[in-house]
């Protein structure tokens, strides 16, 4: 048995400013770019991401793998469309030289957008059946947050998507998947699709998977997978930051063989979804409440999470708004991380560690993240911004922030990067000296997945009221591609489920 592994991934915020080129493919926003043949098979072997999962099943099993590509952009603007096909077309190539396989495994997203296509995920699978022809099986793993269309459902032979949020069982479900495709190879298993679309869109903190409502969610996604005859259920949140027809939640089940079944058990999680929707609306709190609030208590570390300029959702890390109120009302023992600043980076490495030195921070990008601050401060480290997760998420991923700074303001550390990534792992902090656990209050550009790492030491977890291009109040985007009506965008939108329209 020969199996084809190989995955294009990105999370396409249509707000966000600019395009995705290839070069943030190649470069991949300091995480691993892109690699084929035993570069990739060798540097994502172990690690907790769902070809990693591909990977130990494949050679536990003894099956040869044919490795193809595998590419990951930070979360960003619009791809642009050459960019797209010459990835693709990378993708096709490897495909044809690897000869007759037996299966396909793609690790993709699910929320990519291109500036011809609003579902290119849909596009990968299509062109990838048409390369291997209708007998092939091909199994997808998707994000927690893919904006699941028919297409997907209908090219693929099964979509296997994350369960949890923050996402640290990605290594499971890329087994998961795996597993299935092995065994629809050797006819133990006959997967059938089933496919429902929720029509809500859902905020990123309330896809948490640690708290209510979807942790009863996924009791009950875990509970129908117990069921006689059922292969694999995905939910899937959705990401309401691409202005697409098909943004938002959606389910899909595949049984072994019934079609019927499929069906039924897609539309019974739809249905539950839709009926608690009152329980997935948000509560943001101002910045400077949180912030008064966890020096009033004097016990650390607080989270607060400015998910608005989440890095991992498209936007640009750069924003100013929560560093100003922690600067305003003089919060002891603070910590922000991180300012994506590739200017301030190299004004303060010019001034040299140990130096005084004013610097005008964050705010460059556009002007819906805050205004650019002028600070002096102190220079207090310089590095060269590297290190290895070691928490639940994605571990043993190395990451590349560029050069970065710790650049102290009164008792507020900023960390300055050349490069915009999601801090959620205590290493980004702990690789520059910082100690999270002695902090009073840290600032993170991140919406949900800090909990993974961060949730074990927190004493109380803000998600902050800012502005930005990821900001979790999804009535505040001009969608003019979203299928309408949908919730919570008119309160008398119709479920979509079981048929109706």
């Amino acid at each position: 048995m020969r199996i084809a592994i190989g995955g294009i991934a990105h999370e396409t915020n249509t707000f966000a400013t600019g395009k995705t080129t290839i070069d943030d493919f190649t470069r991949s926003g300091g995480h691993p770019g892109l690699m084929s043949g035993e570069q990739l098979l060798d540097t994502l072997r172990g690690v907790k991401v769902p070809t990693g999962g591909y990977i130990e099943v494949l050679e536990q099993a003894g099956i040869e793998m044919a490795p193809l590509i595998w590419t990951f952009a930070q979360p960003s603007g619009i791809v642009e469309q050459a960019a797209y096909e010459r990835l693709i077309h990378l993708l096709l190539a490897e495909l044809a030289d690897a000869g007759p396989v037996d299966g396909v495994l793609l690790d993709l997203h699910g929320a990519m957008v291109t500036e011809e296509l609003q579902d290119a995920e849909g596009d990968i699978i299509s062109r990838v059946r048409r390369a291997v022809g209708p007998g092939v099986p091909i199994v997808s793993t998707l994000d927690l947050h893919a904006n699941i269309t028919a297409a997907m459902a209908a090219e693929a032979t099964a979509l296997i998507g994350y369960d949890t949020y923050p996402h640290v069982d990605c290594a499971q479900r890329g087994a998961e998947a795996a597993r299935l495709l092995i065994d629809t190879v050797e006819g133990r298993v006959r997967p059938a699709t089933g496919f429902s679309q929720v029509n809500m869109l859902i905020g990123p903190p309330k896809q948490c998977t640690l708290i209510s409502p979807m942790q009863d969610v996924f009791a009950l996604v875990h509970e129908i997978e117990s069921r006689p005859g059922v292969l694999s259920v995905t939910f899937a949140g959705g990401f309401p930051f691409s202005d697409v027809r098909d943004a938002g939640a959606a389910v899909v089940v595949n049984s072994d063989g019934d079609a019927r079944l499929a069906q039924q058990a897609a539309d019974e999680v739809a249905r539950f979804v839709w009926e608690r929707r009152e329980q997935f609306r948000l509560a943001l709190t101002p910045p400077e409440q949180a912030i008064r609030e966890a020096m009033a208590s004097g016990e650390g570390p607080v989270i607060l999470a400015d998910g608005s300029d989440n890095p991992g959702g498209g936007a640009p890390c750069d924003g100013t708004v929560m560093l100003k109120a922690l600067l305003d009302l003089g919060a002891p023992r603070s910590t922000v991380a991180i300012i994506a600043d590739p200017e301030a980076v190299a004004e303060a490495v010019a001034a040299g560690v140990g130096a005084d030195t004013t610097l005008q921070v964050g705010g460059k990008t556009d002007d819906r993240h805050g205004e650019p601050l002028e600070l002096r401060g102190h220079v207090r480290l310089i590095s060269d911004g590297r290190y290895r997760n070691r928490g639940p998420m994605m571990t043993g991923l190395p990451v590349d922030m560029g050069r970065a700074v710790v650049f102290i303001v009164g008792e507020v550390e900023i960390v300055l990067t050349q490069r915009r990534i999601q801090p959620f792992d205590m290493q980004a902090l702990r690789s520059l000296a910082i100690e999270p656990t002695e902090r009073l209050i840290i600032g993170l550009k991140s919406a949900v997945h800090f909990r993974a790492d961060y949730g074990p030491i927190a004493k109380a977890i803000y998600d902050l009221d800012t502005p930005g291009v990821h900001s979790p109040d999804v009535r505040l985007y001009p969608y003019r591609r979203l299928r309408r009506p949908i919730w919570p965008l008119e309160e008398d939108a119709p479920s979509g489920v079981d048929g109706e329209p």
